[in-house]
């Protein structure tokens, strides 16, 4: 999850592939615990298991999975692996994977890779959509290093985001076992390059393996291994109307929900918020290992990951069968949520929202701008293509990420966009991400 400027991150392509090698003779080993496979009898969310998915994702083996690294590369292994055994089909024509090159600094020459599986539906609905997204990918090494890194060198990534992979391959179980009535056709995807500026659910959203005019909503799971005091957070329940009676209908098992409409928090779904698709965002709250080498799988909350799992499943389930349309409506406040880390944010915010849907050779084509933002206080409008910022070029989003971090508060920054041929300056006075209401 990108809440906040994360920590040194390294474990970057170039390595050596025994990592790769090594996470194999894992799989083998606990890739199949007791819930796993499409055949299981069982129908409830089984935190051994949930458990158990994140122990392998988290190994030293692993390393952290840094967006582009032997690491990474391995874990996606593993993920197609899961896929298949879940009895899902490969999403691409390639089979499970989506290779995208990487930029951003030290990433030149880097690829990253979505992996996805899909799960038909049935009857009159079959040929609409839901994508249940999670990214795989975390912060890697504390420093360069070849082999296995040592417990406290590397950023395991247990909450974020090993518990949305493990919840959504149990609700991929889950979903198989449903077969009454008309029902949507479900596209299950963990991201890559998520904690380098969203790249993977980027490259996704312009290459959908299916019609994204017949995507009715998707569901992003990051950091959701820890209920504190039993709570969830679900953002964006307000960007399709049938959201609020659907998530009121759905047995809770006892969580304590708080609801945002917006669903502009830093994940995945945020690209699909500015496609134009209507968003669910599933978080557990903030917590004190956010981005450091303790946060590993021991620290999860596993009977807590299984609640969330149910109730998700439940979710999914009444939008797989709900017979009305899911138009989108456009909710411009910004996030409430809770960073994930325990301290407030001091990132320096400027509210636009990218255009995921045009790849431009250079720059950020804006989907828009959020409401009370610096953005809109300066100027900024839809349609714009942001070119410059704080003296720097930005060359995609990976390079707009790079320069807000580093950035403060408070700064007066110029700004320069192409809009209608024309090369327009502007200067804004940036603010803190806390600010965001």
């Amino acid at each position: 999850m990108r809440c906040h400027q994360s920590p040194r991150r390294t474990g970057r392509p170039g390595r050596s592939r025994r990592p790769a090698v090594l996470s194999l003779l894992l799989l083998l080993l606990l890739a199949m615990p007791a819930g796993l496979g499409a055949a299981s009898a069982t129908t409830a969310p089984d935190p051994a298991a949930l458990l158990q998915r994140a122990r392998v994702l988290t190994s030293p083996a692993l390393a952290g999975r840094a967006a582009g690294s032997p690491g990474a590369r391995a874990a996606a292994d593993s993920l197609a692996a899961w896929f298949a055994a879940l009895q899902l089909q490969p999403a691409f024509a390639s089979g499970w994977f989506q290779d995208f090159p990487l930029s951003g600094e030290g990433l030149a020459g880097a690829t990253g890779r979505n992996v996805a599986g899909i799960l038909p539906g049935r009857g009159a609905l079959a040929d609409r959509w839901i994508v249940i997204g999670a990214h795989y990918d975390h912060l890697g090494r504390l420093e360069p290093g070849e082999g296995e890194p040592a417990p406290g060198a590397y950023f395991p990534g247990a909450n974020d985001n090993a518990s949305g992979v493990t919840v959504l391959l149990e609700l991929a179980r889950l979903a198989a076992a449903e077969q009454a009535g008309s029902l949507r056709s479900c596209l299950f995807v963990s991201f890559d390059g998520e904690e380098i500026g969203l790249q993977g659910s980027a490259r996704l959203i312009r290459d959908l393996p299916v019609p994204q005019g017949a995507v009715d909503a998707m569901l992003n799971f990051d950091c959701v291994g820890r209920p504190a005091e039993g709570r969830l957070y679900v953002g964006g329940t307000g960007t399709a109307a049938a959201f609020p009676e659907i998530l009121a209908g759905a047995d809770t098992g006892g969580l304590e929900l708080i609801l945002n409409p917006g669903g502009w928090a830093g994940s995945d779904h945020v690209i699909f918020n500015g496609a134009g698709i209507p968003v669910l965002f599933f978080f557990t709250g903030p917590y004190p290992e956010y981005n450091r080498p303790e946060d590993d799988w021991p620290t999860l909350d596993g009977p807590g990951m299984a609640r969330v799992t149910a109730f998700a499943a439940r979710v999914l389930a009444a939008l797989r069968g709900y017979a009305g349309p899911l138009p989108y409506v456009a909710v411009s406040t910004a996030e409430l949520l809770p960073p994930a880390g325990d301290a407030p944010p001091r990132r320096a915010w400027l509210g636009t929202i990218p255009d995921f849907a045009v790849q431009d050779s250079a720059g950020v084509r804006l989907a828009g701008v959020i409401d009370g933002s610096p953005a809109q206080r300066a100027g900024l409008a839809r349609g714009d293509l942001l070119l410059r910022m704080a003296g720097r070029p930005v060359a995609d989003l990976a390079g707009l990420t790079q320069i807000l971090r580093d950035c403060a508060p408070r700064q007066t920054v110029d700004l320069q966009v192409l809009r209608g041929g024309r090369r327009l300056e502007f200067l804004v006075v940036l603010a803190d991400r806390s600010e965001r209401r």
